[in-house]
């Protein structure tokens, strides 16, 4: 059996070649789907190595470098619909739809996605940053472009995180947008939709078909001081890493 350490390189190689994964949707771009079945392989053989979990391990920064699934979906907001809706069928199609709707003919696509977990306030924060406008262009007509670009930041609060089981449980309490440092804010809109809570939870509550407070829960397949892998409800896989800022100050601490 290949060593952790060669394991965990060849589910890099996969996440960069797929675009995190996005080149294996078939949605997006149906390429590579040899390679879906070789990150399940190399997940299945990393999580073989015993690896201790712990909310030490756990807490602090973390960033998205793979999804079997659209990426948005790794949000404590998305996976609490997904377990709200109770069916896998209805989810996928709901995150399809929603794929469709934001990100047609590439005017939308999200940028870095971080999750910073926090035990001792029991908090769980996701963000992802959103581009819009990244390239708009006249082919072969012109390279200048038409549209500045625009973006902001989708903050998700989670609280009474808790670890049980080898499992992540939150509950999700409120969304926002925010600036993005290098990216103009989304015109009239952003004075007012922008840089707001919004109480997803209270709001959540008083909807007719939501019998449940907005939860959702996560298993852990594999953790270590620096590989994150994770699952939802249905399977769907997630990989994080740590940020390589985190990992210098991991290894001027050891």
């Amino acid at each position: 059996m290949k060593g952790i350490d060669e394991l965990k390189k060849q589910i890099y190689q996969i996440a960069a070649v797929t675009d995190r994964g996005q080149r294996l949707n078939k949605l997006i771009a149906p390429m590579y789907k040899e390679k879906i079945k070789e990150m399940e392989v190399l997940i299945d053989r990393l999580a073989s190595f015993n690896s201790a979990v712990s909310e030490e391990k756990l807490s602090g920064e973390w960033e998205l470098i793979y999804s079997s699934v659209e990426l948005f979906r790794s949000s404590p907001f998305f996976l609490a619909i997904e377990k709200a809706l109770n069916d896998e069928s209805k989810s996928s199609l709901f995150f399809k739809l929603h794929q469709l709707q934001v990100g047609s003919f590439g005017l939308s696509t999200i940028g870095r996605i971080v999750q910073n977990i926090d035990f001792e306030k029991n908090e769980f924060i996701s963000t992802f940053d959103t581009i819009i406008f990244g390239l708009t262009t006249i082919p072969i007509l012109g390279w200048f472009k038409l549209l500045p670009t625009f973006g902001g930041r989708v903050i998700t609060l989670a609280d009474e995180l808790k670890l049980k089981d080898n499992s992540l449980q939150m509950n999700l309490l409120k969304t926002k947008v925010s600036k993005v440092e290098g990216l103009n804010k989304i015109p009239i809109f952003s004075k007012i939709l922008m840089d707001r809570w919004y109480p997803v939870k209270e709001v959540w509550g008083k909807l007719p078909w939501n019998k449940e407070i907005p939860s959702c829960e996560l298993s852990i397949i594999y953790l270590d001081e620096e590989i994150r892998i994770m699952k939802d409800i249905y399977g769907s896989v997630f990989i994080y890493l740590r940020p390589t800022i985190s990992l210098l100050k991991l290894a001027q601490t050891s």
